[in-house]
């Protein structure tokens, strides 16, 4: 049979091909048909409608990744400034470059103690982003540099170091300092770190400096075994000082001609308690009262205060008014001195603080800065004594022991300082017995020079007669070096 078609003209057609879709149909039957027929308006909303999905998914991304950064991801932001910004630097150069390509070189040079110069080279990130793992978790690290902000103190340009890492590993980052810490102590153990006073902050000054021998400065008597149980008890009886209600500081005074041993016996002493030192200079034409308190508020920990000769540099009585004469420094309010006396032991001042004062002229410090509560131990290191100088024998010549006695004998009543009678050794480091048969020119040659009390320093004189030639068994070459230490040693004394 054959099939018969129903319905009018619009009827759909049975077994036939479909009929294609009009050109009106879809969101383009929305305009106009002069317009939806052109090919140029087709590809244009075509290519808006790919702009907007990609829009659409470039706002999704950054919102899913601020999500994901937020939730998932944790960063650990260290500026330059930040004592562990240095021991961090100093962990990655363990790294030796292991997890990144790009790296920047530091170059140390050292002495060692023959003398010799050595270079070494530490690598450490470059600027950028560098990937590494620490303890099983991946870490990214971001060294970000600011050329446009300088620190002032040091002239280099401020950075900051970035830690990131998943947030499940967040705990690593306390690892990581307390391990970066930890190497930083291993590296100055046997050191004693030396800080200056750079703007409103303390930094290292130069390589640490190996520990002096605690007994390699002798003073008169006991009083160096004295000064350093009086400080080992100090540190001990914090609570003591906190139940009674006293401020938990020590204030010592130092004073004496110069050479004697002062501050080599504070280096001493600090390498001797494991302490570092800061030294303060209040002769700093920039040091202004509240510079003063805000130091001696952040000290190092572990780290003793170092006022050397305060008697050159301290401030006067009343504020001046005239300006400085320095016109770089305009503007400063320079330190006074009641500021000083406020930062020693003012409202302000800090707790557990250890400060050493040095000076030549005691006479010339006012009463009420060295009164108890800010100078707690005073100590007077004079000129060398007969016991001093047999002790000092001993130690440059322990082989020679026998001859010390006689040398001390020979200098008995010679106004010498220790820096005088170390010079002379120095001419006569391996030669105790040249260093005994010349020790009367020596002598001579001190007391010539008129040197009263060596408080009030004289220039030598550069016209004094040599000491003659001695017999005996000496050598020439014994005798001149012997005139040449005795010359030298009094004209450099003190």
């Amino acid at each position: 049979m054959q099939a018969v078609a129903l319905g009018g003209p619009g009827a759909a057609r049975v077994g036939g091909p479909p009929s294609p879709v009009p050109p009106d149909s879809g969101i383009l039957s929305y305009f106009p048909e002069w317009l939806s027929s052109n090919p140029y308006f087709g590809a244009g909303f075509g290519l808006v409608g790919v702009g907007a999905v990609m829009g659409l998914l470039r706002t999704s991304s950054t919102s899913l990744q601020t999500v994901f950064r937020r939730r998932a991801l944790c960063s650990l932001e260290i500026p330059s400034k930040d004592y562990s910004y240095q021991w961090v630097m100093q962990w990655l150069v363990t790294k030796n470059g292991r997890y990144t390509q790009h790296i920047g070189v530091e170059t140390n040079h050292s002495k060692d103690v023959s003398g010799r110069m050595t270079t070494s080279f530490d690598f450490i990130p470059s600027p950028g982003r560098h990937l590494m793992k620490f303890n099983g978790a991946w870490m990214l690290v971001e060294r970000e540099r600011n050329n446009s902000t300088v620190d002032i103190t040091t002239g280099s340009p401020w950075e900051t170091l970035t830690l990131t890492t998943l947030a499940w590993n967040a705990g690593k980052f306390q690892e990581l300092l307390l391990e970066a810490q930890s190497m930083a102590a291993n590296r100055e153990e046997g050191k004693t770190v030396i800080y200056n006073a750079a703007g409103h902050e303390w930094r290292p000054f130069g390589n640490p400096k190996t520990v002096r021998p605690f007994d390699s400065v002798i003073l008169d008597g006991t009083a160096a075994e004295t000064i350093a149980s009086d400080v080992k008890e100090f540190l001990s009886t914090g609570s003591w000082y906190l139940d009674r209600g006293i401020p938990y500081r020590r204030g010592y005074l130092f004073y004496g001609p110069p050479g004697c041993g002062k501050t080599s016996y504070i280096m001493a002493l600090a390498g001797h308690i494991q302490y570092n030192i800061a030294v303060l200079n209040l002769g700093d034409p920039t040091m202004s009262d509240d510079r003063l308190q805000r130091l001696l508020a952040t000290v190092p920990p572990k780290c003793l205060i170092l006022l050397e000769d305060v008697d050159c540099v301290l401030p006067e009585y009343e504020p001046s008014e005239k300006p400085p004469a320095d016109s770089r420094h305009q503007g400063i309010r320079p330190m006074t001195f009641s500021g000083l006396l406020n930062a020693l032991d003012g409202v302000g001042s800090t707790e557990e603080r250890l400060v050493f004062m040095t000076t030549n002229r005691p006479s010339f410090l006012p009463p009420v800065l060295v009164r108890p509560g800010r100078v707690d131990v005073k100590v007077h290191v004079g000129l060398a004594t007969r016991e001093q100088m047999r002790r000092m024998f001993v130690r440059f010549y322990p082989d020679a022991i026998e001859w010390a006695e006689e040398f001390a004998r020979k200098l008995e009543g010679t106004p010498l300082s220790l820096a005088d009678i170390q010079g002379y050794f120095l001419f006569f480091k391996n030669d105790p017995e040249g260093c005994l048969e010349n020790v009367g020119e020596f002598a001579d040659r001190v007391t010539n020079s008129q040197r009263p009390g060596m408080v009030e320093e004289k220039a030598a004189s550069s016209t004094s007669t040599l000491p003659t030639k001695r017999d005996g068994g000496t050598s020439q070459a014994a005798q001149e070096k012997g005139r040449d230490a005795s010359s030298m040693s009094a004209a450099t004394a003190g």
